[in-house]
């Protein structure tokens, strides 16, 4: 009788560190899977900050084509200094603002690619915590089966 016990306690403990081991796994593969998608969003923030900065820059276009035919309607011509000092400010805003928003794009998708970077850390250490654990599980029970 007292031998059944001890392989009942022995199987007891193999099975509580095998359920350690799948856990910590499982754990694991989610936080590999949010970093997959922190990657994605860091992705579609690229993206999405170069169409904006495609924007700006065709707006800052279109304001420089009104300019220069409100000066042309004016009397004004495209060489005039002031026409050319007012092509050159909205063109130079135009930029500023596309440049501004690749920065702004760049910075958070950066954000994203180090959150994703400490998820995949933690999935690592937290398969590596399980497998301590679970040698620490068998240990224990073993040296109560034993003693």
């Amino acid at each position: 009788m007292a031998q059944l016990a001890g392989a009942a306690a022995i199987g007891g403990t193999l099975l509580d560190a095998g359920g350690t081991i799948l856990s910590s796994r499982a754990q694991a593969k989610d936080l590999k899977r949010q970093a997959g998608q922190l990657d994605d969003q860091a992705g579609d923030t690229r993206a999405s900050s170069q169409r904006a900065a495609r924007e700006e820059r065709r707006q800052a276009r279109l304001a420089s084509s009104r300019g220069l035919a409100v000066a042309a309607a004016s009397g004004g011509g495209a060489s005039d200094p002031t026409v050319v000092n007012m092509m050159a400010d909205l063109e130079g805003e135009g930029e500023y603002r596309a440049l501004s928003a690749m920065y702004e794009g760049e910075t958070q998708a950066r954000q994203y690619e180090a959150e994703a970077q400490a998820r995949r850390k933690e999935a690592k250490n937290v398969k590596r915590a399980g497998l301590f654990k679970a040698g620490s599980t068998i240990l224990s029970g073993a040296s109560k089966a034993f003693a």
